[in-house]
């Protein structure tokens, strides 16, 4: 947990050192799960999976026993070092019309390992529900500072659950913020 605690400060000073001697050390697919069961959402799922080289890093740190597996107190261990990424909002980008939402809450649900790569599932509560059919919901992952790229995998941004999932329509979108790979627009027909 120590060299996670000093990995995190490296990060945060490497962070003041400025956007342009800044270039992403650290690679996440990163997409977004909503269950449409309801036109309106209030809650919706994160998923990251870190580049091999910075998994190899943390699983030194956080798999105890070098099984390649993420279990009991480990697993618990690796959750709470990911709370420190709070600080960056989890490099959440949601907006509703226009305006920027910021989450109620965030929460860490599950660490684990894929091909040797760590995941990490959050839980993310709005502050308000967004009835997507009368909204279009904008989600997206992007890092100011640019030190973590937040990729979006082959599958795309979104994966969509739920009875009125069919009625929904995901819309990729161009990002021009530099530090975010693209948007997705998400409504649902009535």
């Amino acid at each position: 947990m120590q060299r996670w605690r000093q990995w995190c400060a490296a990060i945060v000073l490497w962070l003041g050192a400025g956007q342009a001697l800044a270039h992403p050390h650290i690679w996440i697919d990163s997409y977004y799960q909503v269950n449409v069961s309801s036109p309106k959402i209030r809650t919706l799922e994160a998923y990251w999976q870190f580049d091999v080289f910075s998994s190899v890093d943390m699983l030194m740190e956080f798999d105890k026993n070098a099984d390649g597996q993420l279990l009991g107190a480990e697993k618990v261990d690796a959750a709470q070092a990911m709370n420190n990424l709070a600080q960056y909002g989890y490099f959440l980008k949601i907006q509703v019309a226009g305006r920027e939402l910021t989450p109620a809450s965030v929460d860490v649900l599950d660490v684990g390992v894929v091909d040797q790569a760590m995941t990490v599932r959050l839980g993310i509560t709005l502050d308000e529900s967004v009835n997507l059919q009368q909204n279009t919901l904008r989600l997206g992952f992007g890092d100011v500072e640019n030190y973590f790229a937040m990729v979006i995998p082959d599958a795309g941004l979104i994966k969509l659950t739920g009875m009125l999932a069919e009625t929904c329509t995901p819309t990729e979108a161009d990002a021009e913020e530099i530090y975010m790979e693209g948007w997705v627009d998400l409504s649902c027909d009535a």
